[in-house]
């Protein structure tokens, strides 16, 4: 799939935004699930698991059918410049959606900051409450300014970021 700018984000239709919305959430779903390997798993684990893998495996085969070569953002977290860029299209696609609140998706991008702060040995990210898509905006702001960048930046200059392990 092709990389996922700003600007290519600001091309999505509020139906298609909503869509990759929820794809995340269900993704971020998942992996959430996979972050405590060093706890024992157990049987109901093992299935929560499968049963959101299964979810966000069918919504994304829905997704890349109904958006055929569309990108799917997904985070280069190495350094905060790369964590900016993704909670930057992130923040379009957020702006563009409908409906509720991306909770698991809030999470990721938490947890992800998470470690980007202990790598690099800066404070945790402050964080806020992401009530519904507005308030998640916001939340995003706070973390690429926590990452030294500018929250607000013009989306025709937009930074790409890697799709699927390739970076332009």
């Amino acid at each position: 799939m092709p990389q996922l700018t700003e600007r290519d984000a600001l091309g999505h239709s509020p139906e298609q935004a909503t869509a990759l919305v929820r794809l995340l959430d269900l993704q971020a779903e998942w992996d959430g699930l996979l972050v405590d390997k060093a706890r024992k798993t157990t049987l109901p684990d093992l299935r929560a698991r499968q049963k959101a893998s299964d979810a966000y495996l069918a919504a994304l085969r829905d997704y890349s059918a109904r958006y055929r070569d569309v990108g799917v953002p997904e985070p280069t977290h190495a350094v905060p410049a790369r964590l900016a860029a993704w909670c930057r299209v992130l923040r379009v696609v957020f702006g563009r959606a409908e409906g509720d609140r991306p909770a698991q998706l809030m999470g990721k991008v938490y947890r992800l900051a998470d470690r980007v702060a202990a790598r690099v040995g800066k404070e945790p990210v402050r964080r806020g409450p992401a009530a519904d898509l507005p308030a998640a905006v916001r939340e995003l702001d706070v973390v690429i300014a926590w990452c030294g960048l500018e929250p607000m930046m013009p989306p025709e200059s937009g930074p790409s970021f890697e799709v699927g392990g390739r970076s332009a």
